[in-house]
This record gives C-alpha cells, structure tokens and sequence, in this order.
C-alpha cells in the first residue's frame, strides 16, 4: 500500500485526482480479490462434493458383508451400483468389476467405459494403490473403489458421475461475482469521486489563492467558516497573507527609502528614470555632492552628521517642492515631473522628466547651489556647507539610468575640480574616455590572467662606435581584436587598480628568462627593467629579484634595475637599504628619467645608483632649445665627476647623437637606434651589428697592414 502511495503521489496530477486514482485502484484490487475468494470457495465445494461421492461408494463397499464369497460380494455390490444409478440422475456409469484368479478382470462396462483413458487410468490407479482414486475429465468424474478379501483385491466398484450441472453452476457463481463486483465499483467510484472532490475543494480554492498570491494579487478571497481542519488552514493561510503583504510593505518602503532622510533612494530613483525613458520623456539627472559634509561627521560625531543630512533634506524638499509649484504656474500644460532622492553618504540627485532645456535645469542647480550657501543651524553649531553638482541629459548623455548617472558623475568631478559651489554639464568627450578606461581595466584584468602581455626590447648602444650593449624591456599588450597595445595607455590603470606588482613581476621574470636564452646562444646584453615605487618598496623585492637570477642562471650584472628619479626620491634612505642587497650581488642600479625629479646632490651621492639615465623631454630639445642643452650639458659633467654611466633617452636624430657624444654621454636609446621590437628581431639586430662590427674590425686591420692581414 506504501508503494502504491508513493507512486501516486508521484504522477503530475490534482489532489482530487490522485485521491480518486487511489480510491480506483483500492476498490478494484477489493472487488478482484472477492471475485477470487468467491470462485476459489465455490472450486473448493465442487471438489468436496467429489470427495463426499467417493466416500460414500467407499463406505457401501465397505459395508457389503466380509464372509461372503468373492462372486456374491461382487453381485450384491453390482445391485447396491444399480440402485445408485438410479437414484441419481448425474451418474453416468456404475458397475462391479471381478477380478479372475489370474489377476485379469471380468469387464461388465460398456464398450465407451472400456475406451475413456481417463476411467481406465482411474481403475489402475485403485488397483495398485488398494485405496479409492477419482478423476476428472471431459465433464465425468470417474470413481474407483477396490473390494478386497482377505487383503487381496477381488473387483473394484467403478461409478461415473456427470460434472457438467456443477460446473455450471460453478461458472454461473463467478460470472455473477464479476458483475455484482463491477456494479458495485461503478456505484462507488463515482460516489467516492464526489465525495473526494466535494473534500479538497477548499484545498483548491487555497491553492488558487497561493498562486495569485504569488502573482503578487492580495485581495483573493479565503473562506474562513469552516471548523475543520480546512478551516484552521485557510484563518493560517488569511493570517499568513496579511503578514506577507505587511512585510511587503515594509521590504517595499525600505527598498525605495533612505532611512535617514526619508527621501527616495537610489533604486527609486533608477526606477523613476527608467520609467520616464521608456515612456518616451526626456531626462535631465542632477547628481549633487555636498563638499564639506564629512568634516561634519569628524568634528561632531555622525548623529550631529545624520542631522545634518535631515535638515540638508528638508531644505532640499522645500527647493523641489517650489520648483513644482513653478512649473505648474508656467507650464500648466505641460507633463513634467521633478523626483529628489538621497543616493547615499553625502550624495543627492535631482531628476527632470518632461521638456526639459539646459537653461532651466541650470536656473535649478543654480538655486539649489545658492539654498546650500546658507549657514545651518544643527545641534548649536552653525554649520556651512557648499555643493558640487555634475548634470547629465538624455539622450545626449545617455540611454539609460547607468550611463545617465555615469555622465553625471563625470560632470561632477568636472564641478569639483573647478572649484566648489559650481555646476557641469556632462563633456561627451569624458564620457567616452570614462567609458575606454572602464573597459580598458576590465579587459587588463582578463589579460593578465589569460598571458596577452608580452615584453619588447629597445635596443641601447654606445655612442662612440654604435655597438648594442644591451636593451630596455617594456611591457606591451598583445590585444586579441586591437592588436599591440603600447603601455602608456594601460600602465596608469593597472596602477589604479592594483594590477602593476603583478606585471613588473611578469617583466623581471620573463627579462631574466630571455637574458638566460641569450647567454647560451653566446650573446651578452645587458637588459634593463624598470620598476615601480610599490614593487622595490617591498621587503621581499630584493630576495625576489636574487631568486629569480638564480633560478635562470645568469649573471647578475646582465640585469639592470631601472627607478624613476621621482620613486627613488620618495625616501632616499628606505630605497638605499632595499636596494643595497642587489648592488652588492652584482645587480645594476639606473636612475631613470633624470632631471624631473628633486634629486639633489647629497641625496645623490648616497644612493646605490650605476647609470643616470636623462629623461627623453631634455634630449628632444637639446639641439634647438639652450635651456635644454644646458641641463642636459651640466647633468652629463656631474655624472662624470660622479663616476656613474649614462643613458640618453629618446635620441631620434642623427644631431642629438652628435651633441651628446661631444658631451660625454656614454650610452643612448631612441628610434635613431631601434623601435622596442620582439626579443627574435632584437637578437636578429644585435647578430647582425655584431657581425658588421667584426668586419669593419677587419677592414681597419687590414688597412694597417697593408692589406696583408689573413683571417
């Protein structure tokens, strides 16, 4: 029954329906097992009815006399079969058989008795058991009963009686059994049907009820009166609604509420917008920050802080509330709304649905402005506030609520950078560049987890003969759709979001890599990496960098650090220390982009450095400006009496490298040179100098001698 229940339970049906399919299938499992029970007792009466009729042969030739002889028993139980045969319309034969003294019989039957298998199967089964046997078949139950005398078996008593009446009468009963069971299940499934339905219709009506609840429809009614269980289940589920439907409320007002100020908050205010967009109006988005509200919360502790927010508010609403006024004094026929809502912390905003122009949403911010000027009075403090707001309008600005309140917000940076108390509107210029670093750092992130970087090398060279003593490695960006990305255009926002540690390891790792590839194919460039100020501030970052040197198995003088003169300046002392162990194991040290900075000369002296290299910004000048050729002039003849090396930056004319040279400049990089390049056309390029080298080496010796030089 368990099993049955479950499977039920199981179908995709209604609860009516599964309580009928169970009642069905019970009634019908009962009425089978009557009809069953029923035939199987009336099968049983026709069997005991066979045994009664072979007993009762057994006790008449059992009460035949003992002491007769064989020839009369048989005789008289040949009368006692006639009687017999008489007296019961049903037998179809009764007749004595003798048994001669050679075991053969003396057959009385008719030919037809003689010929039944199954009476001659019977007959033997009596005589060699010595006890009665009967058979049925073919409508006959044949009966066979030895006589014996003497323990011998002298005739045995033969009677056949017709099945036929009883069998139907058997056939009659089940037929009946059938009909009164399936009447009696056409009656009650209906019935129970009803009944069932009649039951879990306000099971239903609940249900319905859920549904519509679900749907988000309160008003269902539920009948209560009853004083079932139902009952008690419908006043639960009428209970159960009304706090549904308060909690909704409340969820309700505390999503679209700011709780301090009781204004709209920022999803009211998304969903406004939206709502005015997709009628068809357009938008004017006002975002306001209140600029000195946080020395507020400093000074006097956050309820003075809320307080604050409160009366900022109600000054706000007042301000709105006139705006409204104003509108439907001057635009009576117009459909335009004003919605003000607190987006959080120390931030408002202002929408417009409706005709909207610049003039008018500038005659607001204006006012609001001018509102906030004046001095509040919050918990005995008279506090002064200003407000920066940014102004964004549809559809110039944006299509939806996001990019509205994005080009707002680039507004109001605009507004704080010039200065409090002031309004923007929205540039479409710094919307698109807002927009290009957003998904410029969303794609960087993506970059560096899926190996895009990639590093180039610019080649560096002696001025005096031109030789390639090694090169810079900078990062690049391997766009899959834009193609190469130069790092100008990414470094700044990797900064911003933490993403720079992370590169410049990849850079020093993968320097250090290639200087190791170089080495074994017998080439000897130096490569120099520039690194951050958060990277060589770490203490670990010289531990890092010696693990990395012995990790590849290179030199350490093959690798040049390179700091900014800006980063190494920051704290000359912490940069000396960190830097310290690096220079004693052999590492070069580069101040680079010298000359930018505030680098004096104490400071300098003090400082672990090997190369100075002159920012690019002097060396693009030094041939036609004489402010530049005197700073580059004067850094080179310090350098020199300091005894460190250096690196022009950016040499693209064949005159910089002049000037330069006639200087005392050692080393330089730029265009004039080689681009950053693959590290497979750097080693091309530096094979290919260095081979061109050797044969002006050549040349040269051969000159000398004559021209009798063999190699």
């Amino acid at each position: 029954m368990g099993w049955l229940r479950r499977r039920i339970t199981q179908l995709p049906l209604g609860l009516a329906a599964r309580f009928t399919l169970f009642v069905a299938t019970l009634l019908l499992g009962l009425t089978a097992a009557f009809v069953y029970i029923n035939n199987r007792e009336a099968e049983l009466a026709a069997n005991n009815a066979f045994e009664t009729n072979a007993a009762h042969l057994t006790a008449l030739v059992n009460g035949l006399a003992t002491d007769l002889p064989a020839s009369r028993r048989i005789a008289d139980l040949q009368t006692v079969l006639d009687r017999v045969a008489s007296a019961n319309e049903n037998t179809r034969y009764a007749y004595a058989v003798e048994t001669r003294p050679d075991g053969s019989l003396r057959q009385a039957d008719p030919e037809s008795v003689l010929k039944d298998p199954i009476a001659s199967i019977t007959l033997m089964d009596a005589m060699a058991s010595g006890a009665p046997a009967f058979r049925r078949g073919s409508g006959v139950l044949h009966i066979a009963v030895p006589v014996t005398s003497g323990g011998k078996i002298v005739g045995v008593a033969r009677v056949g009686l017709s099945t036929l009446n009883m069998e139907a009468q058997i056939s009659d009963a089940v037929s009946r059994n059938i009909i009164l069971a399936l009447g009696f299940v056409m009656l009650a499934l209906p019935l129970a049907a009803i009944g069932i339905n009649y039951v879990t219709a306000p099971v239903r009506r609940l249900t319905q009820a859920t549904r519509r609840l679900a749907g988000g429809d309160f008003s269902v009614p539920v009948p209560e009166e009853r004083n079932d269980e139902i009952g008690e289940l419908s006043r639960s589920f009428v209970a159960m609604t009304r706090s549904i439907l308060e909690s909704f409320e409340t969820v309700q007002k505390l999503t679209l509420t700011d709780r301090v100020s009781g204004l709209a908050n920022r999803e009211n205010m998304r969903r406004y917008t939206q709502t005015a967009l997709e009628r068809g109006y357009n938008v004017a988005l006002l975002y306001l920050d209140i600029d000195r509200l946080k020395r507020v919360n400093e000074a006097l502790g956050i309820e003075v802080g809320d307080d604050a927010i409160i009366a900022i508010s109600e000054r706000l609403k007042v301000i709105a509330l006139d705006y409204r006024e104003q509108l439907a004094r001057e635009c009576p026929d117009q459909d335009s709304e004003l919605l003000l809502a607190r987006l959080g912390g120390d931030e408002f905003g202002f929408v417009f649905s409706g005709p909207v122009s610049e003039d008018r949403v500038s005659q607001f911010a204006m006012r609001v402005l001018t509102s906030l000027a004046r001095p509040f009075e919050i918990a005995g403090h008279s506090v002064a506030v200003t407000g920066s707001i940014g102004v964004a309008l549809s559809p110039e600005d944006g299509l939806d609520f996001s990019a509205l309140l994005r080009s707002a917000a680039n507004g109001l940076s605009e507004a704080k950078s010039s200065g409090a108390n002031t309004y923007k509107f929205a540039r479409r210029d710094v919307n698109s560049y807002a927009y290009r670093r957003l998904v410029i750092e969303q794609e960087l992130r993506v970059a560096v987890e899926r190996k895009e970087l990639g590093v180039y090398y610019q080649p560096q060279v002696a001025l005096t003969d031109g030789a390639i003593i090694g090169a810079e490695a900078l990062v690049r960006w391997r766009h899959p759709t834009r193609g190469i990305i130069n790092p100008g255009d990414f470094i700044g926002i990797a900064e911003e979001v933490g993403l720079l540690d992370q590169i410049g390891t990849f850079v020093l790792e993968e320097a250090c890599r290639q200087s190791a590839e170089w080495t074994a194919k017998g080439m000897n460039p130096k490569v120099a990496v520039n690194v951050s100020a958060s990277q060589c501030q770490r203490p670990d970052f010289a531990r890092d960098v010696l693990t990395m040197i012995e990790r590849h198995g290179i030199e350490p003088n093959m690798l040049e650090i390179e700091i900014t003169e800006t980063v190494a300046m920051l704290d000359p002392r912490t940069t000396a220390r960190e830097l310290a162990p690096l220079r004693a194991a052999g590492v070069r040290l580069a101040i680079d982009d010298f000359g930018t900075g505030y680098s004096n000369l104490a400071s300098l002296t003090r400082m672990p450095f090997d190369v100075l290299k002159i920012d690019r910004s002097f060396v693009s000048e030094c041939v036609r400006d004489g402010s530049a050729r005197v700073v580059v002039a004067t850094i080179l003849t310090m350098t020199q009496n300091l005894g460190f090396e250096t690196v022009a930056e950016g040499v693209e004319s064949a005159a910089q490298r002049e000037f330069l040279l006639g200087q005392g400049c050692t080393f330089a990089q730029g265009y004039l040179f080689g681009k950053p390049m693959p590290a497979a056309e750097f080693e091309a390029l530096y094979l290919a100098k260095r081979r061109s080298d050797a044969r002006d080496l050549i040349g040269e010796v051969r000159r000398k001698a004559g021209g009798r030089a063999e190699v």
